[in-house]
């Protein structure tokens, strides 16, 4: 197996976001960006290219292709199909944009803007989108006026549903299934939600996420499930844990583990090999949690997981460093194939080959 190769890009744009774009048959050479804190913000589109200068060691760079302006801060993206990508906003909109493959230059443009999704009722200003979910073709966006919005691409203009899920700050939203959601409030309170209810109707199903310290709060600042075993929910915390909850017993967290020393800023399954998951800390790293070859084998076998075992996770699972040292927060990554994209407050975005 050939070692992880780690080459830096540096983008003048402190990045929030990035997704690679999804492709059937090939490795994605394609990806976006999304830039927050900056005079101007941009979702930008990228392709890399074979490196024609001097420095050798490194295989490909990137090249914008496009970009589109931006009226306040990217704060989530996620395709919704393979040219179309739903970004979430600060300013409490979202917007669709349409990507066009082309031989030479592709294209990016803004295709649709929501209406104002969130706003604080008493005063009447916009509230940030904190977090968006896309399941099909459905669109689920929180902010923190503790509502989730959803609509459909189809007609982003048109909410569906409107549920008033909480009365504090909503900072992640996460799809179950078509017909259920999880959002995490600033408390670390996980609310499973019915899509397609009102706010009355809503079932009371939450818990609060675990914490070293039991006096204080520790908010759930990143969510992931399992991409084919749903109801395998993956919390990353404000203390840098990991807590892990089975959603067909939520009687207590399934596992809990101490892991970064920092806010965990993302975390997620790589897209095709789910024995592997990613964390992103606000100290600057990113690791690559690894099951036991032995537990993946009995996972097809018997359809349990190591993430589902309790105290025993730490001995089932094996870490490694993946990137280190970056000492400004890695807020975003996305997996493809054997390449990890990762975008920092650095003004960089970082790509990592061969991560296994």
């Amino acid at each position: 197996m050939s070692l992880p190769k780690v080459s830096s890009h540096f983008v003048s744009e402190k990045i929030s976001a990035v997704r690679w774009l999804p492709e059937q048959l090939q490795q994605s050479d394609r990806f976006v960006t999304g830039s927050w804190d900056m005079d101007h913000n941009f979702v930008r589109l990228y392709r890399l290219q074979s490196n024609q200068y001097a420095d050798t060691s490194v295989d490909y760079i990137p090249r914008c292709n496009d970009k589109v302006d931006m009226e306040a801060d990217v704060t989530a993206m996620e395709f919704v199909d393979k040219n179309t990508l739903a970004v979430s906003c600060a300013d409490g909109h979202m917007s669709l944009m349409n990507v066009h493959r082309a031989v030479e230059e592709d294209q990016l443009q803004r295709t649709a803007r929501s209406e104002r999704l969130h706003y604080f009722r008493y005063s009447n200003k916009s509230a940030p989108c904190t977090g968006l979910s896309v399941y099909g073709g459905d669109i689920a966006t929180v902010g923190e006026d503790g509502c989730v919005n959803i609509m459909n691409a189809s007609n982003v203009k048109q909410v569906k549903r409107t549920i008033e899920a909480d009365s504090m700050s909503l900072l992640s939203v996460c799809y179950i299934s078509q017909q259920q959601l999880v959002a995490a409030n600033r408390m670390g309170i996980i609310r499973v939600l019915d899509a397609r209810a009102a706010t009355a109707a809503q079932p009371k199903l939450f818990v609060g996420v675990a914490s070293e310290d039991e006096k204080s709060s520790n908010f759930v600042s990143a969510m992931s499930t399992h991409p084919m075993q749903q109801h395998i929910l993956l919390c990353g915390t404000e203390e840098g844990s990991i807590t892990v909850w089975d959603l067909r017993n939520l009687q207590g967290p399934a596992s809990y583990l101490s892991a970064h020393d920092s806010p965990i800023t993302d975390i997620g399954f790589h897209r095709k090999d789910p024995s592997k998951v990613f964390t992103a800390a606000e100290a600057g790293v990113v690791w690559m949690w690894t099951e036991n070859k032995l537990i993946g084998e009995r996972n097809l076998q018997d359809g349990s997981s190591a993430w589902l075992s309790g105290d025993r996770v730490r001995s089932l699972i094996s870490v490694n460093g993946v990137l280190e040292k970056i000492r400004k927060s890695i807020n975003s990554f996305d997996t493809n194939g054997s390449r990890l994209l990762c975008g920092s407050d650095t003004e960089a975005v970082y790509l990592i080959d061969n991560i296994f």
